[in-house]
């Protein structure tokens, strides 16, 4: 017989043992891998990954943080959220401490109006916590300042919110909170609807007219990858590629193919809502300051800042985007006075106080502060 054909005992054993290894491994991972799926699915919330990545309309993300308004579309529902454990007051306000409806005496108090970059929210993991917002620290800075006056405030922006929201959620409910300063915050989320797809009566509705925070169109949180075909089945698996994967989005921002420029009538809707936002002030007999929103969007940015900004949830480029922040600033101009103009743009385009296109970091909310309170301290005396 040719010594080839014959397979020794100890020339079997090296095969043997490889697969005696290789069942001891895969068993027990196995078996630790459907344990693991099933208490994740258990326990945990489930995530469609189709989804998060824009492929379908899933939940509104906001369902787990809002409740539907009447008059600002949503507000806040009370409770903790977030890695930061951000709060929501009982009132539906984030980012502030409790407050009663009626104003002690000797008390002064400031309101903020504006969207995520007031209320301290973006990607999970970059919120700020609460004494970290810019809201908060102003009203910190202001308190030795205040000859004597006791400093409250109310952080009434919300992740979302354009001056639409922000002008229903004032005459509505804050104006019984009765303010004295109110300060408006507003830019990127304005240009929201400075696009030609928009229909400026059906704002914040579906197709179909309706409006509720449980339904979403398609949205990209996350960026889709070839690899998602194969995890979407396994919650253990979607959960590991959302956790090491960078989220590009926190808020509800619908990815568009970018064009060149922007339906230049969202311009003045904005300077409308605006007014609406003065004379409403106004009648409360409050003061109004208004800021010039900062922003990592400059005409010299880097690529690699550049390519941190989202320019596809507003479906245009970076330079009409530039155009768009221009006159947004020239509308400031023309309806506030000067002294009652809070130019925060000079911060922009510094890289480190901005996370993305519009969200401060810890320090680029310190220098928020700081400008804000300058400006306000000038007033209160």
């Amino acid at each position: 017989m040719d010594r080839k054909s014959i397979i020794l005992p100890t020339e079997r054993l090296p095969r043997q043992i490889l697969l005696y290894i290789a069942i001891l491994v895969l068993v027990p991972t196995v078996i630790v891998f459907i344990a693991a799926e099933g208490y994740i699915r258990i326990t945990r919330s489930h995530i469609d990954l189709w989804a998060v990545t824009g492929r379908r309309p899933g939940r509104n993300p906001i369902e787990k943080w809002a409740l539907v308004d009447a008059f600002s579309a949503y507000k806040g529902r009370p409770g903790n959220y977030g890695r930061k454990r951000k709060s929501i007051n009982k009132h539906g306000f984030i980012s502030t401490p409790d407050i009663s409806v009626s104003k002690p005496e000797n008390t002064l108090r400031i309101v903020f109006l504006g969207g995520s970059a007031a209320a301290g929210t973006a990607v999970t993991g970059q919120e700020l916590a609460d004494e970290d917002t810019w809201p908060w620290k102003v009203a910190d800075i202001l308190r030795p300042n205040s000859d004597g006056k006791k400093i409250e405030f109310i952080n009434a922006a919300l992740g979302g919110y354009t001056t639409f929201e922000s002008f229903g959620r004032l005459w509505s409910r804050i104006r019984f909170f009765s303010p004295d300063i109110i300060v408006v915050y507003h830019g990127w989320n304005e240009m929201y609807y400075f696009n030609k797809e928009t229909e400026f009566v059906n704002w914040k509705t579906l197709l179909d007219g309706s409006w509720g925070v449980h339904i979403t169109p398609k949205i990209v949180i996350y960026k889709p990858k070839l690899i998602d075909h194969f995890v979407r089945y396994s919650q253990v698996l979607t959960k590991i590629r959302l956790r090491i994967t960078r989220a590009v989005s926190g808020e509800v921002g619908i990815s568009k193919r970018l064009e060149d420029n922007y339906d230049r009538k969202g311009i003045e809707v904005f300077r409308t809502n605006l007014r609406l936002i003065k004379e409403t002030t106004s009648i409360f007999g409050a003061r109004l300051f208004v800021a010039k929103q900062a922003t990592l969007i400059v005409p010299n940015i880097t690529e690699e800042d550049k390519a941190r900004c989202r320019y596809d949830w507003h479906g245009f480029s970076h330079e009409a985007h530039l155009d768009a922040f221009k006159q947004i600033y020239h509308i400031i101009d023309d309806e506030i006075a000067v002294d009652y103009i809070i130019d925060t743009s000079r911060l922009s385009g510094v890289s480190e106080y901005f996370y993305d296109h519009i969200h401060p970091t810890e320090l680029g909310s310190q220098k928020i502060a700081e400008t804000v309170a300058k400006a306000l301290i000038r007033k209160i005396h």
